[in-house]
C-alpha cells in the first residue's frame, strides 16, 4: 500500500489519537509538541464515545489501570426550583466499543500515558518543539519551521494535522477562526479537597449547576478532589479585575448554593485559574495537504463535557481521510468535502444542544444579564446568522405557524423531563431504574406519533442514492457508501443504504404508503435495527412527512442529537 508521511502539531487528546490512528493504519508519523509532559490542562469529564476510540486503538488495558474515576452520567441542578435530573450514559453493549460510562481525569496523567502509548508504538515525538511556522502552499507537500531549544529546522511531509489547541499556528496563519457572539462566557476555577458525597448511582456523576450569574461545573477526580468552575459572562472581567481572581472566585461561588452545599466545608486546595475567548470555530477546517482537529479547529462551551470527544473524534476522521486520499488521490476533494461537512455538523449538533440548554434555564433563573444574552426568542438574532441549524429552525418556523422559534426551549425540557429525579433535592436514593418508565413513556408517545401516519409524502419526485463516506469502526479506513438524497440534493447522512432501500422509499412517491408498512418493508430489506431511526432522520433532515387518517400533518418534534454517546457512535 501507498504509505504517507504526517506531521502532527500538538501531543494532546486530538495529536495523539491522530498519530495513533495513524499509525494503525500503516503511514509514517512525527508528532511535534511545544510543551514538555506532564503538563497541566483543563477538560477533564469525558464522553462514553472517547473511551470507544481509545479501545479501538488498544488502550482499554492502560486506561482501566489508571484507575480513573468511572463517570456513568452527567447530573443537572439546572434552573432555579428545578428538580435535578441526570443524563444517563446507561445503553445497550451492542458492540464491544459502545460503553455505558465515561471517566473523569487528571488531564496531566490521561495526556502522558496517551503521549508514552505513542512512543511505545514507535512513533517519533519531539517535546518542547515549537512550530512557528507551516508552509501549505504545495497542495501535496507541507513544510513546518521547528524551533526547539537554539535550533531551528524544517521538517517536511505529505502532510500535516493541526491539533495544537487554541493557540494552533495554522488556524492562525490561515485567519480562518470565527469568534462565536453567543457564548461570550470565561471560566474561573480550582480545585477543593472533598470526598465523594454519594455512593449510589451518583457516584462519579458531573453536575452542572445554574445559579443567577452563570453556571458551575463539579467534576471529582482521584485521590477526594473536586474541579470546580464558574462559567460567567465576559461583562465580569472588570469585577475580576477589580476584586482580583482568588476574592472573586470564592464571593461568586458562594452565591451557587446548590453547589457549595455539595462541597460542604471542603478545603480549597490550589491556585485559582481563568481561560476566556474559548467559544469558536473556522471557516473551513481542512483543505489541500492540511487538517484542523480539536481546539485547533473549534469548541462550543463546556457544558457537556464535549471538548475531548470533538477532539479525538475529529482525530480519527482527519486521519482516515489522509488514509483514503493516499489510496485514492483522485477523490481528494470529496474526502475534504466529508471531513468540512462532518466536522461542521458534529460541531453545530453540540452547539444547537447547549443553545436550547441555556435557553430553557433562561426563563427559569432570575433576571441578569448572563441568562438574558443566553435565550433565543428570536428569529432575528444576529449571533446565530452563519450557523446551519439556527437557520433551519428558522426556516421550519416559517413554513409551520404550529412551531415557534420561541419555543426552541420545549427540545431541552423534553430531556430534563426523562432525566427528572423523583425528588426534588439531590439523594442517595436516586438510582438509574427511576429513569426507566419516563423513557418508556417519552419513547410510547412517539411511536403512537409515528403509528398515526397513514400517508408519507417525499419531498421531491425522485429518491437517489448520493455516494457518501463512513468510518469503519474496528479498521478506521474511510470507505464510500451511499445516502438517501433527492433531485435537490437534500440529504441524510447518518445511516447509509443500498439499492434496495433506495426502491422502498421510491415507492412513496408512487403510492400511498404508512408508517407502518414502510417499517415492516425496512426491516425485511435488512435493516430492522435502525428502520424507524432512518425514518425519524429522514423527517428532519426534510425529505419525509407523515400524514394522518384525516390528512392533518403529524408533528414529530426534532429531537436534540448529541454524539459520543449512546450506540450510534459517529466514529
Amino acid at each position: 500500500m501507498k504509505r504517507a508521511k504526517v506531521t502532527v502539531i500538538g501531543a494532546g487528546p486530538a495529536g495523539c489519537v491522530a498519530a495513533l490512528t495513524l499509525n494503525k493504519l500503516g503511514h509514517e508519523v512525527e508528532v511535534y509538541e511545544k510543551g514538555h509532559f506532564p503538563r497541566y490542562r483543563i477538560g477533564e469529564s469525558f464522553l462514553p464515545g472517547t473511551l470507544s476510540i481509545l479501545n479501538r486503538l488498544g488502550l482499554q488495558e492502560k486506561i482501566d489501570a489508571a484507575g480513573f474515576v468511572k463517570k456513568p452520567s452527567a447530573t443537572f441542578l439546572w434552573g432555579q426550583d428545578q428538580a435535578p435530573w441526570t443524563f444517563s450514559f446507561a445503553t445497550p453493549k451492542t458492540a464491544p466499543w459502545v460503553f455505558d460510562h465515561a471517566i473523569q481525569v487528571k488531564r496531566e496523567e490521561f495526556d502522558a500515558l496517551l503521549l508514552d502509548e505513542v512512543r511505545e508504538r514507535g512513533i517519533s515525538v519531539f517535546e518542547g518543539a515549537a512550530v512557528s511556522d507551516v508552509d501549505i502552499s504545495d497542495p501535496g507537500r507541507v513544510s513546518l519551521t521547528v524551533r526547539q531549544g537554539e535550533d531551528t529546522r524544517v521538517v517536511e511531509s505529505d502532510f500535516v494535522i493541526d491539533a495544537g489547541g487554541a493557540g494552533s499556528p495554522l488556524a492562525r496563519q490561515l485567519k480562518v477562526r470565527r469568534y462565536d457572539e453567543f457564548y461570550k462566557n470565561f471560566a474561573v476555577w480550582s480545585y477543593f479537597r472533598c470526598k465523594e458525597p454519594f455512593e449510589g448511582d451518583l457516584k462519579g456523576t458531573t453536575f452542572s449547576i445554574t445559579f443567577q450569574d452563570g453556571w458551575v461545573w463539579m467534576i471529582p477526580l482521584k485521590g477526594d478532589l473536586y474541579s470546580v468552575g464558574l462559567v460567567v459572562d465576559r461583562s465580569k472581567a472588570s469585577e475580576v479585575k477589580e476584586l482580583g481572581p482568588d476574592r472573586f472566585y470564592r464571593e461568586t461561588l458562594a452565591q451557587a448554593v446548590r453547589a457549595t452545599a455539595i462541597l460542604g466545608d471542603a478545603e480549597m486546595v490550589d491556585e485559582v485559574r481563568i481561560v476566556h475567548d474559548w467559544s469558536y470555530d473556522s471557516e473551513w477546517f481542512s483543505g489541500g495537504a492540511y487538517f484542523l482537529c480539536g481546539d485547533a479547529a473549534c469548541f462550543t462551551d463546556p457544558l457537556f463535557s464535549q471538548g475531548v470527544h470533538l477532539a479525538t473524534q475529529s482525530a480519527v476522521s482527519a486521519a482516515s481521510a489522509i488514509d483514503r486520499i493516499t489510496r485514492f488521490e483522485d477523490e481528494r476533494e470529496e474526502v475534504h468535502a466529508w471531513y468540512n461537512r462532518s466536522y461542521r455538523e458534529t460541531y453545530e449538533q453540540y452547539h444547537e444542544f447547549l443553545a436550547s440548554f441555556y435557553t430553557f434555564a433562561s426563563f427559569t433563573e432570575p433576571e441578569s444579564e448572563f441568562w438574558r444574552k443566553r435565550r433565543i426568542s428570536e428569529s432575528d438574532d444576529a449571533r446565530l446568522s452563519r450557523l446551519r441549524w439556527f437557520d433551519r429552525l428558522v426556516q421550519d418556523d416559517l413554513e409551520n405557524p404550529t412551531t415557534s422559534v420561541a419555543d426552541f426551549r420545549d427540545r431541552a425540557s423534553t430531556m430534563i423531563a426523562i432525566g427528572r429525579h423523583q425528588r426534588k433535592e439531590l439523594s442517595d436514593e436516586f438510582t438509574e431504574n427511576e429513569l426507566g418508565f419516563a423513557r418508556m413513556r417519552w419513547i410510547s408517545g412517539l411511536t403512537k406519533q409515528l403509528n398515526r401516519i397513514t400517508r408519507l409524502r417525499w419531498a421531491g419526485d425522485e429518491v437517489r442514492l448520493k455516494p457518501y463516506y463512513k468510518v469503519e469502526p474496528t479498521s478506521f479506513r474511510l470507505e464510500r457508501k451511499q445516502v438517501l438524497a433527492n433531485e435537490d440534493g437534500t440529504d441524510m447522512i447518518k445511516f447509509p443504504v443500498e439499492e434496495e432501500q433506495r426502491e422502498i422509499f421510491q415507492g412513496v412517491v408512487k403510492e400511498t404508503v404508512s408508517y407502518k408498512t414502510l417499517i415492516k418493508q425496512l426491516s425485511d430489506s435488512g435493516v430492522r435495527e435502525v428502520s424507524s431511526q432512518i425514518v425519524i432522520r429522514l423527517m428532519e433532515a426534510g425529505l419525509l412527512s407523515g400524514y394522518d387518517k384525516n390528512d392533518e400533518r403529524v408533528a414529530i418534534q426534532d429531537r436534540l442529537r448529541f454524539d459520543g454517546v449512546g450506540v450510534e457512535y459517529e466514529v
